[in-house]
Protein backbone atom coordinates (compact mmCIF):
# COMPACT_ATOMS: atom_id res chain seq x y z
CA UNK A 1 0.00 0.00 0.00
CA UNK A 2 2.75 2.41 0.71
CA UNK A 3 4.37 1.71 -2.26
CA UNK A 4 1.12 2.84 -4.40
CA UNK A 5 0.30 6.45 -2.29
CA UNK A 6 4.20 6.86 -2.96
CA UNK A 7 3.77 6.48 -6.55
CA UNK A 8 0.50 8.23 -7.11
CA UNK A 9 2.18 11.03 -4.83
CA UNK A 10 4.89 11.11 -7.12
CA UNK A 11 2.63 11.35 -9.95
CA UNK A 12 0.68 14.22 -8.45
CA UNK A 13 4.26 16.18 -7.80
CA UNK A 14 5.03 15.66 -11.45
CA UNK A 15 1.46 17.00 -12.66
CA UNK A 16 1.50 19.88 -10.52
CA UNK A 17 5.52 20.80 -11.84
CA UNK A 18 4.01 20.25 -15.71
CA UNK A 19 0.92 22.52 -14.43
CA UNK A 20 3.13 25.35 -12.71
CA UNK A 21 5.34 25.32 -15.82
CA UNK A 22 2.22 26.06 -18.28
CA UNK A 23 0.45 28.49 -16.18
CA UNK A 24 3.51 30.35 -14.85
CA UNK A 25 6.74 29.47 -16.60
CA UNK A 26 8.99 32.37 -15.40
CA UNK A 27 9.09 30.95 -11.98
CA UNK A 28 9.17 27.18 -12.91
CA UNK A 29 11.54 25.02 -14.52
CA UNK A 30 11.99 21.48 -13.42
CA UNK A 31 15.14 21.44 -12.55
CA UNK A 32 16.56 22.87 -15.57
CA UNK A 33 19.56 24.88 -14.97
CA UNK A 34 18.87 28.72 -15.27
CA UNK A 35 15.73 27.34 -17.04
CA UNK A 36 14.65 30.78 -18.24
CA UNK A 37 16.32 32.54 -21.10
CA UNK A 38 16.11 35.52 -23.32
CA UNK A 39 17.55 36.55 -26.94
CA UNK A 40 16.39 38.38 -29.77
CA UNK A 41 13.35 39.62 -28.01
CA UNK A 42 11.87 36.12 -27.32
CA UNK A 43 12.05 34.46 -23.55
CA UNK A 44 11.74 30.51 -23.46
CA UNK A 45 11.07 28.74 -20.29
CA UNK A 46 12.22 25.34 -20.16
CA UNK A 47 10.92 22.26 -18.06
CA UNK A 48 11.91 18.53 -18.18
CA UNK A 49 9.53 15.92 -16.21
CA UNK A 50 8.69 12.36 -16.30
CA UNK A 51 6.71 11.40 -19.05
CA UNK A 52 4.51 8.68 -17.18
CA UNK A 53 2.22 11.18 -15.48
CA UNK A 54 1.78 13.49 -18.13
CA UNK A 55 1.59 10.22 -20.71
CA UNK A 56 -1.33 9.51 -18.05
CA UNK A 57 -2.67 12.63 -18.22
CA UNK A 58 -2.78 13.32 -21.83
CA UNK A 59 -2.54 9.75 -23.44
CA UNK A 60 -2.77 10.89 -27.01
CA UNK A 61 -0.35 14.11 -26.37
CA UNK A 62 2.30 13.69 -28.87
CA UNK A 63 1.87 10.20 -30.42
CA UNK A 64 2.07 8.72 -26.74
CA UNK A 65 5.29 8.13 -24.91
CA UNK A 66 7.51 5.51 -25.42
CA UNK A 67 7.36 3.65 -22.76
CA UNK A 68 7.62 3.64 -18.89
CA UNK A 69 11.66 3.73 -18.44
CA UNK A 70 12.61 6.39 -15.72
CA UNK A 71 14.68 7.98 -18.42
CA UNK A 72 11.50 8.75 -20.70
CA UNK A 73 10.93 12.56 -20.04
CA UNK A 74 8.78 15.60 -21.27
CA UNK A 75 10.09 18.75 -22.80
CA UNK A 76 8.06 21.81 -22.58
CA UNK A 77 8.77 25.05 -23.22
CA UNK A 78 6.96 28.60 -23.20
CA UNK A 79 7.99 31.16 -25.58
CA UNK A 80 6.95 34.80 -24.58
CA UNK A 81 7.79 38.03 -27.15
CA UNK A 82 9.30 41.05 -26.14
CA UNK A 83 6.14 42.23 -25.03
CA UNK A 84 5.17 39.08 -22.85
CA UNK A 85 2.37 37.82 -25.07
CA UNK A 86 3.10 34.01 -25.89
CA UNK A 87 4.14 33.04 -29.12
CA UNK A 88 1.47 30.81 -30.55
CA UNK A 89 2.93 30.63 -34.75
CA UNK A 90 5.99 28.99 -33.95
CA UNK A 91 8.06 25.44 -35.13
CA UNK A 92 10.30 24.77 -31.75
CA UNK A 93 12.77 21.91 -31.75
CA UNK A 94 14.94 20.64 -28.77
CA UNK A 95 18.70 20.05 -29.88
CA UNK A 96 20.07 17.52 -27.15
CA UNK A 97 23.50 16.72 -26.85
CA UNK A 98 24.82 14.31 -24.34
CA UNK A 99 28.17 13.87 -22.64
CA UNK A 100 30.11 11.82 -24.53
CA UNK A 101 29.02 13.61 -28.21
CA UNK A 102 25.54 12.08 -29.09
CA UNK A 103 23.15 14.34 -30.04
CA UNK A 104 19.22 14.33 -31.43
CA UNK A 105 16.34 16.56 -32.44
CA UNK A 106 13.06 16.53 -30.49
CA UNK A 107 10.34 18.17 -32.59
CA UNK A 108 8.37 20.15 -29.82
CA UNK A 109 4.25 20.31 -30.96
CA UNK A 110 1.88 23.12 -29.78
CA UNK A 111 0.16 21.68 -27.29
CA UNK A 112 -2.96 23.63 -24.92
CA UNK A 113 -3.19 22.76 -21.22
CA UNK A 114 -5.40 24.88 -18.97
CA UNK A 115 -5.61 27.87 -21.93
CA UNK A 116 -2.06 28.00 -22.17
CA UNK A 117 0.09 27.22 -25.65
CA UNK A 118 3.25 26.01 -24.62
CA UNK A 119 5.22 23.16 -27.17
CA UNK A 120 6.19 20.09 -25.96
CA UNK A 121 7.42 16.46 -26.39
CA UNK A 122 8.95 13.34 -25.38
CA UNK A 123 12.61 11.95 -25.08
CA UNK A 124 14.49 9.22 -23.29
CA UNK A 125 17.90 9.96 -21.80
CA UNK A 126 19.52 7.22 -21.75
CA UNK A 127 22.30 7.89 -19.01
CA UNK A 128 22.29 9.56 -15.75
CA UNK A 129 24.39 12.50 -16.85
CA UNK A 130 24.44 16.30 -17.37
CA UNK A 131 23.00 17.35 -20.62
CA UNK A 132 22.92 20.78 -22.81
CA UNK A 133 19.25 20.87 -24.21
CA UNK A 134 19.21 24.17 -27.01
CA UNK A 135 15.61 25.24 -27.91
CA UNK A 136 15.45 26.08 -31.49
CA UNK A 137 12.68 28.21 -32.32
CA UNK A 138 11.50 29.50 -36.17
CA UNK A 139 8.93 32.21 -36.75
CA UNK A 140 7.46 33.34 -39.75
CA UNK A 141 6.65 36.53 -38.76
CA UNK A 142 8.47 38.66 -37.97
CA UNK A 143 10.34 37.37 -41.05
CA UNK A 144 14.26 35.82 -39.85
CA UNK A 145 16.64 34.76 -41.51
CA UNK A 146 17.97 32.80 -38.72
CA UNK A 147 15.96 31.16 -35.88
CA UNK A 148 16.15 32.04 -32.35
CA UNK A 149 18.32 29.43 -30.18
CA UNK A 150 18.93 29.36 -26.51
CA UNK A 151 20.72 26.80 -24.59
CA UNK A 152 19.65 25.06 -21.04
CA UNK A 153 21.73 22.89 -18.83
CA UNK A 154 19.70 19.82 -17.13
CA UNK A 155 20.80 16.40 -15.27
CA UNK A 156 19.00 13.50 -15.50
CA UNK A 157 19.66 11.25 -12.01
Amino acid sequence: MNARIGRRSREVLALAGLAGILAAPATSNAGVVDGVQTADGLTINLGVVPASPVARAHPQMHGGASGRSIHNMHLVAAIFDASGARVTNATVVAHIFEQGGRQWNVPLQPMTVNGALTYGGYTTFPKDSDYRIGIIVHRPVPKRRHPVTVHFTWTHD
